[in-house]
């Protein structure tokens, strides 16, 4: 090469790029390259492994299932769901931990189990007695949706939806559960939850702490003599062949939700983040279990459990139990106090 050659290679290079010919060309690479890069990351497949005690053949696995077909319609295939049933993957409170550290990526259940660990406070929804219909319900936890919202995302959970278990009542061997005499010392499966255990003991009876899986079971030994839980669940889990008497009590109404693990939704695309928060077939999955219930009642009959009915009086000595459970949740953190304060208020706008 002869001296200034390689000055001038140079200078011509500088020349070259000074083009306005050229800019355009490198510009365009860039961003071809970049959209290519999005686009091979958008058409990987994103495999949502789902979670729940809520058994096959019920309203809620056929729910799950019209969201799954929702969500792969919208992602064009490329979001799949692979839903657990029945427990398959542990009771409520194990699939709730593992939603946080990443190990599950959505669980739909109770409210209960959301709260028990990661938000305590958010179980001000399952206070014995707080709710006097399904509009006040539907009313309250709409109006704190994104107070919700905004308390599970900072404990490691995307909200997507709420979902519903309903109104709960007292399944027994023996005796009918209807009034706080019948209910003391009775031997009664609680859901894992602070709440319910805390409502049966107000209500005089011997809570005992059981995972789904195990129920049936334990009313079939002896272990426990009843249980508290929703017409429908006790069907769906076939409860009802470890009892004879059903007491529809309505002490508690629990409401269901779908949350998503906030460590793996983070590593998604917007747009696949997007499609996964829809949560348009709420009221859907609620108007299918609340659509149940009348004829579940008729069937426990038809199955040889015996309904009972459950005087004003009675649901009158059941709610003023339920003032102190109340009271005692309040008392146990500031953030409980808050939730039951803006419980209460959207209560009083409703009415």
């Amino acid at each position: 090469m002869k001296r200034g050659e390689g000055r001038s290679i140079t200078r011509d290079w500088y020349a070259l790029y000074a083009q306005p010919s050229f800019l355009k060309v490198m510009v365009l690479f860039a961003v071809m390259t970049v959209t290519s890069l999005n686009v091979m990351a958008e058409g990987e497949t994103v495999v949502v492994k789902v979670g729940s005690v809520a058994p096959e053949g019920t309203p809620w696995s056929a729910w799950l299932k019209n969201v799954k077909k929702k969500v792969s319609a919208e992602s064009q295939g490329q979001i799949k769901y692979k839903i657990f049933l029945g427990g398959r993957l542990g009771g409520e409170i194990s699939m709730v931990e593992d939603v946080k550290r990443g190990r599950l990526q959505m669980f739909g259940g109770s409210i209960g189990a959301i709260a028990s660990k990661y938000a305590p406070e958010l179980g001000v929804f399952e206070l014995p007695m707080i709710f006097s219909s399904n509009a006040e319900a539907d009313f309250v936890l709409n109006e704190l949706r994104d107070e919700v919202r905004k308390r599970l995302e900072s404990k490691g959970f995307i909200f997507v939806m709420w979902a519903e278990n309903g109104w709960h009542g007292l399944g027994s061997k023996g005796k009918c559960l209807d009034n706080p005499d019948a209910i003391a010392g009775y031997k009664i499966r609680s859901q894992e939850s602070p709440i319910h255990m805390d409502t049966l003991s107000a209500f005089g009876a011997a809570p005992a702490s059981i995972p789904v899986p195990e129920v049936l079971s334990s009313l079939q030994t002896g272990v426990v003599n009843g249980f508290s839980n929703t017409p429908i669940f006790t069907f769906a889990t076939s409860w009802y062949k470890g009892i004879n008497h059903f007491a529809y009590t309505k002490h508690i109404y629990q409401p269901g939700g779908v949350i998503i693990s906030k460590k793996w939704f983070d590593t998604l695309s917007p747009e696949h983040q997007a499609i996964l928060r829809d949560g348009s077939l709420e009221r859907d999955g609620i108007k299918k279990v609340r659509r149940l219930t009348k004829p579940l009642l008729e069937n426990l009959g038809a199955a040889g459990v015996k309904v009972c009915d459950v005087s004003a009086e009675s649901k009158k000595a059941l709610a003023s139990k339920a003032k102190g459970v109340w009271k005692k949740f309040a008392a146990r953190s500031k953030a409980n106090a808050s939730m039951l304060a803006k419980v209460k208020a959207a209560k009083a706008k409703f009415h």
